[in-house]
């Protein structure tokens, strides 16, 4: 039913489909329409009851009985149609509101003409509909109604029985016979209300039009809130998901790390992983800036430090590389700061760099918290040619590192006071006993009470690795062959050999000694011209074979090679890359990196 009635009204009057903007500026313009359509119920009922006092009050041969019946037949409709659609804002409610109102108060004129003031009303109640142009069109109206209630006190607008005396049209005309004295007299003496409802109307239109244009704007605002408040989630969401959470903590070494987003999203991030089975590197660092391009940057530059660090131990080479490639890729002018650290953990010695970033906090076994000061080197990512230093000191088991990012020491307390590098220290000494997990938590816990409910505008994030003890390995099987042509097959030979004591089966070793011939091959061709020492380095563990290619020839990465588009014909392929093509196919994992200047190739493969 009420579809029907919706469908009927709006063909009626052809009401205009709402010009779309944003969600929320629609949302405001239906409420503020909701809103006055409930104003204009409350009215009506009063109406409709000042109408029914005047029905029981006199006799049905007065007049005023007259006027309000037809009064109360008239807004009755109206209050049925607000009360069926009250929770709705269909655009024809409020023409049907206003023509119904003004049906009834031009009834109300019969027994009293200053009842025509009430027209003013609408109006200033229409301006609130935020609809300028209805707003003007319904106040001229209006005044147009008003002025005629007025000027029709000249011929009587209604007889003895309440029945218009004139049809509209006659009444409209005489309202306008200049040439009748009492017309003019009554023009006179209505001349100041006349002037007040225009200027009046003027007031309403221009105050709808201001209301309109500030809630458009408000809309807007909302709107563009609500981007940006995606974009934070989304740059929230990439910078919690690549972070690592799965904590070691063995024997030898424990980690732990925790990270509060501010209510902007900055770029800090960490990272913590084995180079290699005897090599542990760690990482923390800060992007300049806040947002989705932030997050991105910082994303681009944790894979870069991983992928380099990855190649070699030396934390100098990996920030020079890094910071070439961040550079190159810059247009927001973003800039990192980073502590970047390698820990043998056989023997403890930590080889880190430092790019503009705060300075660790070192905990020995038997001493107190200190700052691990070295002179840092410029940040990452602005200026295209720099020469990074590595520093060196050893871990002895007991140590403790922490590593944290400006979030923490410029943490505010509500009375605009920094957190401090001094509180730093004592909270970390005082703590000092506690294990990795427990000692992140109560720094955290300290920033905390420090802010004492202050929102943080930059991101705290806090590492700790406790170094516990060294680490025992086992070394791997070596055996040194002079490799020629004429030495490949004995080198596949005993790699064959090592695997089938390892447990591998069949196929594994069949697949691994495919990939020895292409790997032998592409030493024997980048490496050396007339042939060189080569190291072969056998180990097994938990069902994982792994095979050590050293050699003293140039740097070489094999891995970087293009991979061949093999859906292309033969006669169309480029040159070279299919043999380390079928190696990666065949192996379950591949690496590279150049150590103390030997290329050190590794295959592993899970049997």
């Amino acid at each position: 039913m009420r579809y029907c009635l919706n469908r009927v009204v709006s063909n009626i009057f052809k009401t205009k489909k709402q010009k779309k903007g944003s969600k929320y500026t629609r949302d405001l313009l239906r409420s503020a329409e909701q809103r006055i359509n409930f104003i204009y119920l409350m009215l009506m009922i009063a109406l409709e009851a000042a109408a029914l006092i005047y029905i029981l009050l006199n006799d049905w041969d007065d007049t005023r009985f007259y006027f309000g019946l037809r009064a109360g037949f008239i807004l009755l409709p109206g209050i049925i149609i607000n009360v069926v659609f009250r929770k709705k804002s269909y655009p024809w409610i409020k023409y049907v509101d206003n023509f119904l109102i003004m049906a009834a108060v031009f009834f109300l004129c019969g027994f009293n003409e200053l009842g025509a003031v009430l027209f003013i009303l609408l109006p200033i109640i229409n301006s609130f509909y935020l609809r300028p142009r209805f707003t003007a069109v319904t106040g001229l109206l209006c005044l147009f109604m008003m002025y005629i209630c007025f000027m029709s006190v000249a011929e009587p607008m209604f007889d003895d029985n309440g029945q218009i005396a004139y049809n509209f049209f006659s009444i409209t005309r005489s309202a306008f016979n200049f040439a009748d004295e009492n017309i003019v007299s009554l023009l006179q003496n209505r001349s100041f209300l006349l002037i007040a409802a225009f200027a009046l109307i003027i007031v309403s239109v221009y105050l709808s039009f201001n209301s309109r244009s500030f809630t458009i704007k408000q809309g807007e605002l909302m709107n563009k809130n609500l981007s940006n408040e995606a974009e934070l989630n989304v740059a929230r969401n990439i910078q919690e998901g690549i972070l690592s959470r799965d904590f070691p903590d063995n024997n030898s070494y424990g980690v732990y790390a925790d990270m509060t987003t501010a209510t902007e999203v900055g770029g800090d991030f960490y990272d913590y992983f084995l180079i290699d089975e005897t090599h542990l590197a760690i990482v923390i660092g800060d992007v300049s800036g806040h947002g989705m391009a932030a997050a991105m940057f910082m994303t681009l530059a944790k894979t870069l430090i991983k992928v380099y660090a990855q190649s070699h131990n030396f934390t100098d080479k990996v920030f020079e590389q890094t910071n070439r490639y961040l550079q190159q890729s810059n247009p927001e002018k973003f800039f990192v700061t980073c502590w970047l650290g390698v820990i043998d953990l056989t023997t403890g010695v930590l080889s880190f760099s430092n790019a503009g970033h705060n300075y660790p906090v070192i905990i020995r076994k038997d001493g107190k918290a200190e700052f691990l000061v070295e002179k840092p080197n410029f940040v990452l990512g602005r200026k295209k040619l720099v020469r990074y230093m590595e520093n060196r000191t050893k871990l002895n088991p007991g140590d403790k590192l922490v590593l944290y990012t400006d979030g923490v020491t410029e943490a505010q307390s509500p009375d605009e006071k920094f957190y401090g590098d001094e509180r730093l220290i004592e909270v970390t000494d005082t703590n000092k006993e506690q294990n990795q997990k427990d000692l992140v938590n109560s720094i955290r816990k300290s920033v905390k009470e420090f802010e004492n409910g202050k929102e943080h505008q930059d991101d705290v994030t806090i590492l700790a690795l406790s170094f516990k003890d060294y680490l025992k390995v086992t070394p791997p099987d070596s055996k040194t062959f002079f490799l020629t042509k004429e030495t490949f097959d004995s080198v596949t030979d005993y790699i064959c050999e090592r695997c089938a004591e390892a447990g591998c089966d069949g196929q594994t070793v069949s697949n691994i000694s495919i990939a020895t011939s292409e790997i032998l091959a592409n030493i024997e061709s980048y490496a050396y011209e007339n042939g060189g020492e080569l190291e072969i380095l056998t180990k097994c563990r938990d069902r994982r074979m792994t095979i050590m290619f050293k050699d003293k020839g140039k740097p070489f990465n094999p891995l970087l090679v293009q991979e061949p588009d093999i859906t292309l014909p033969l006669s169309e392929r480029s040159p070279g890359g299919l043999g380390i093509f079928i190696v990666k196919k065949l192996m379950s994992d591949t690496g590279y990196a150049y150590l103390d200047g030997h290329n050190v190739l590794t295959l592993e493969m899970d049997f």
